[in-house]
């Protein structure tokens, strides 16, 4: 059950980054979704941390 929940933030998280660079005309809008996805499997940290770089560069 925690692997799904994982799988499913992760996931979500990394498809609304995404689609929020895209909507704001970010060239590398799939390179960060991508990003955000994988950090967030490795760990809540790196993903968090991702996140964060993330919503201060956009």
């Amino acid at each position: 059950m925690g692997t799904f929940v994982l799988l499913l933030l992760a996931g979500s998280t990394g498809y609304w980054v995404y689609l929020d660079g895209v909507n704001r005309g970010i060239d590398r809008a799939p390179w960060w979704g991508l990003g955000v996805l994988c950090l967030l499997l490795l760990g809540v940290v790196p993903g968090l941390v991702a996140l964060g770089v993330y919503l201060s560069r956009r």
